[in-house]
């Protein structure tokens, strides 16, 4: 009786799953950014992307205000991390100037706002990742962004807390959450995180 019950439960939540285009996920601005600025191994004549569609996806997917991100839902977190990040990577390659200019634009009247974002939305990682990228942002020689305002000091606190509760060694010796955001480690020894692989690859 109760798998009766519970039948027309389960036709619904099968009939939902079936309508979701299984394997389909939403573009990613932040992670496109990351494959975007991977070189090609063999440069020739100077650096080029090894990926030049994700630098169009970039150039093509930048919204009115500037920024990049989740057009339907503002976020302070997803719109300051995917923005800097684009900018980085065009950055990278030298391109597309005034988009950097609109997104750093952008940045610089909004930085305000992850002082006062709810800490329970920060993606998992924030904290290792977003300095990660205004670290390289600085190396780039991104002069135009607000390297000390004062919303980044408690993300940069954030990072040391966690950076100082899971010590390197363990970090490459067993999983840990900070492999949400390898991206944002420098100096990484990466045969020994290769351990660390799910048999999927992930």
């Amino acid at each position: 009786a109760e798998e009766a019950e519970l039948q027309p439960l389960i036709d619904q939540v099968r009939a939902m799953l079936r309508s979701m285009n299984d394997g389909d996920t939403s573009a990613s601005a932040y992670d496109t950014a990351w494959v975007a600025m991977v070189p090609k191994p063999d440069g020739g004549g100077g650096a080029q992307p090894q990926f030049p569609a994700s630098v169009r996806w970039i150039v093509d997917h930048q919204l009115p205000d500037g920024s990049w991100g989740d057009s339907a839902l503002f976020s302070a977190y997803d719109r300051m991390i995917n923005t800097l990040a684009c900018v980085v990577a065009l950055t990278k390659w030298s391109l597309e100037p005034a988009r950097c200019e609109a997104g750093l634009s952008f940045l610089h009247e909004n930085m305000w706002r992850l002082a006062e974002e709810e800490a329970e939305s920060m993606p998992i990682g924030f904290e290792i990742a977003f300095p990660s990228l205004i670290q390289t942002a600085r190396d780039l020689g991104v002069v135009d962004f607000p390297y000390g305002h004062p919303a980044l000091q408690s993300i940069y606190a954030n990072r040391e807390v966690k950076l100082k509760r899971i010590p390197r060694d363990m970090m490459h010796r067993v999983p840990t959450s900070i492999l949400h955001s390898l991206e944002g480690m420098p100096d990484l020894d990466w045969p020994r995180l290769l351990n660390l692989q799910s048999c999927d690859g992930s």
